[in-house]
């Protein structure tokens, strides 16, 4: 039997690309996986699927940036499973091309509100959760624009990814003595879907070599393997780290 079984995951911005991974991760696993998402086509399609296979999977369409519709989604799970034990806040998006004097302000509270807001939004909503089934683990999608520099990311994306490092670590630290441990994964280069539509296979290969010591990109499945690890009983001392999936970068 998987330690995953019988337990309750949510995975934010689950419909795609290491989301998408991380739902079937846990499924696989026997966790039965709320994806929440604002792609309704593609996240009822991949609940569907996953049905179909005997997982137990629903889709929510939901704005993570909307504290209405994100307590409403804590409400129903409440009210459908009774807990919740694993959440992956996964929501975030950047831009490319831009410096800090091209940013526009309505760009930046876009980006901020899609990679920070919808974090910290979902951890206030997610912890009452856990609380109540005893403790649950929280993993946060960083990225290595938010550890180093580069100027591949916009200066909005970089800050909102550090900040999500720190929010991070401020969680982990306000609720240990709760049995609620919180962690972040910081990808590298990814191999998404959003990334394959911008950049060739070769592209990428390219970019990594400059980047990191493994030179080719990260897939979506050794991102959600991470996340996994970090919700398992094999993670069960770690909190308040941020876990660098990244090919070695330099």
């Amino acid at each position: 039997m998987s330690e995953f079984e019988g337990k309750v995951a949510l995975v934010t911005g689950g419909a795609s690309g290491i989301g998408e991974a991380t739902v079937r991760a846990f499924a696989a696993r026997g966790g039965a996986v709320v994806i929440a998402d604002i792609a309704v086509g593609a996240g009822e399609a991949l609940a569907a699927e996953l049905r179909g296979a005997g997982l137990a999977t629903e889709f929510a369409p939901v704005d993570a940036t909307s504290e209405v519709q994100v307590s409403a989604l804590m409400t129903h799970i409440a009210k459908r499973y009774g807990r919740l034990d694993f959440a992956h806040n996964n929501v975030g998006l950047g831009e490319t091309g831009v410096t800090i004097e091209t940013t526009t302000l309505e760009r930046w509270d876009w980006t901020l509100d899609l990679s920070l807001k919808s974090t910290w939004l979902c951890m206030k909503y997610e912890i009452p959760l856990m609380r109540a089934c005893g403790g649950g683990a929280i993993v946060n999608t960083a990225s290595m624009a938010g550890v180093r520099v580069t100027f591949a990311a916009s200066p909005a994306y970089s800050a909102a990814k550090a900040a999500v490092i720190h929010l991070t670590t401020y969680a982990a630290a306000a609720y240990a003595k709760e049995n609620i441990r919180v962690n972040c994964v910081s990808p590298g280069l990814t191999a998404t879907p959003q990334i394959a539509s911008m950049l060739s296979p070769e592209l990428q290969r390219e970019i990594a070599a400059e980047l990191q010591l493994i030179e080719r990109a990260v897939t979506p499945e050794e991102i959600a393997a991470a996340v996994l690890f970090l919700c398992s009983k094999d993670g069960a001392m770690l909190t308040g780290e941020n876990l660098r999936v990244c090919g070695g970068q330099r």
